[in-house]
């Protein structure tokens, strides 16, 4: 069978597996008008260049495609639940990642946005790259974890311009699953998606006195 053009985003195949166990019937026919919106939704592709962070846009389209391919069946629960599962196989990582002992993941968190950013000004001096994330490496101040802001989130402004703005908060809320299966926890005060300036990014351990601060924040 040829391969379809949303399995190029890691979200196709968690979508195939979540139909094919709770719409049978139906899951081939949602893989074809899937298929189908994705292709459209590419047309609409802004200039994020060929990086790490562009694939997050093909995830956001191969999010939406699937949602209206469904009649809005597969929505922002059912992504929450698709992301814990696939969390839950990732387990492994916790006997080998501690984010209360181990700074290696931090700083590797951290070398990866700093390229990304040499990149990005590269590019950006060539007028290309115009439409991608700003990031700026731990504004704050932090003296632990890693700590960065994402601006100008280009899945917001495709989601607010097409209407599918009800989907952002869960899409965010999916950050925080594989951080604490690395026994680690993101911080986060703000998102575009909900109206903030920008995303802002903190991670520590979960066993962390910064914790304390933030104990009643909301999960975003």
């Amino acid at each position: 069978m040829k391969k379809r053009a949303y399995a190029e985003s890691v979200y196709g195949k968690l979508y195939e597996q979540y139909c094919k166990e709770h719409f049978p019937d139906t899951a081939q026919d949602i893989f074809e008008k899937a298929e189908h919106y994705y292709l459209e939704f590419k047309k609409e592709m802004p200039d994020l260049g060929e990086n790490m962070m562009a694939k997050n846009m093909l995830d956001w389209y191969t999010i939406v495609s699937f949602y209206e391919a469904s009649d809005h069946k597969l929505d922002g629960e059912a992504l929450l639940a698709m992301k814990r599962k696939d969390a839950e196989k990732m387990k492994f990582l916790g006997k080998l990642v501690d984010g209360n002992k181990s700074k290696w993941p931090y700083r590797l968190f951290e070398k990866t946005y700093v390229k990304f950013n040499k990149m990005s000004k590269e590019h950006q001096a060539k007028g290309e790259w115009m439409d991608t994330w700003k990031v700026e490496i731990n504004p704050d101040h932090r003296t632990e974890g890693f700590c960065f802001h994402l601006i100008g989130c280009p899945i917001a402004k495709h989601a607010k311009a097409h209407g599918y703005e009800e989907l952002l908060p869960y899409l965010c809320k999916t950050d925080h699953f594989l951080a604490e299966v690395m026994h680690a926890r993101l911080i986060r005060t703000q998102t575009e998606a909900l109206g903030g300036e920008y995303c802002d990014y903190w991670y520590v351990g979960d066993k962390s006195p910064a914790l304390e601060q933030y104990k009643d924040l909301e999960q975003i």
